[in-house]
């Protein structure tokens, strides 16, 4: 499925991330990927005028990590990318923009069903610490959007997002499954 490699390549980077690989490339130790993580890290861009990251920086990474990135749209004063994982769809926001260099963005995806209630939503956000849901109503369907809030810190760089894309893109399918819109394979009969 494109999600699972997606989320594998995620998984890689993460790995590549990791302070060990980081402090062995310093000290000049072989490990493995750290020739991967020295071409992964890009080369610096001018100091933008505050904190942040620029939206074709965040489009361009995910787009290196796997994902299947839309082209950046501007609609009623929001700036946002769709991304396509498998068969979910979800949208990154960008908050706090100066000159397309922003502060923070938003993980985002909806599913509606007949089945989505408010006691649905708010039982997920009792058993769960990092996606946060809300229930709209709708005419033939309740629909349950999840949110993921992600602080960006001036000079730090795209590895800030690794972690954070890691969580999302591992729990989304999780509450996708908690709302019905993946349904559990049954266990077969014996």
């Amino acid at each position: 499925m494109i999600h699972r490699r997606f989320a594998a390549a995620l998984a890689t980077v993460a790995l590549l991330a990791a302070p060990g690989a980081a402090l062995a490339a310093a000290s000049g130790a072989t490990t493995p990927g750290a020739v991967t993580q020295a071409a992964y890290q890009a080369a610096p861009a001018a100091a933008p005028a505050q904190g942040g990251l620029a939206i074709t920086a965040v489009r361009d990474w995910l787009i290196s990590v796997g994902a299947t990135v839309g082209a950046v749209t501007r609609e009623d004063g929001r700036t946002s990318i769709t991304v396509t994982d498998g068969p979910m769809t979800w949208l990154v926001f960008f908050n706090g923009c100066q000159a397309d260099v922003c502060g923070d963005i938003q993980y985002m995806a909806a599913f509606s069903n007949p089945t989505i209630t408010p006691d649905l939503v708010n039982q997920w956000n009792l058993e769960h610490r990092f996606l946060k849901a809300y229930f709209t109503p709708g005419a033939s369907a309740g629909t349950a959007i999840v949110q993921f809030d992600v602080l960006l810190v001036d000079g730090v760089g795209i590895q800030q997002l690794i972690d954070p894309t890691s969580v999302w893109v591992g729990l989304l399918p999780t509450f996708a499954t908690h709302v019905g819109f993946f349904v559990p394979e049954a266990a077969p009969a014996q």
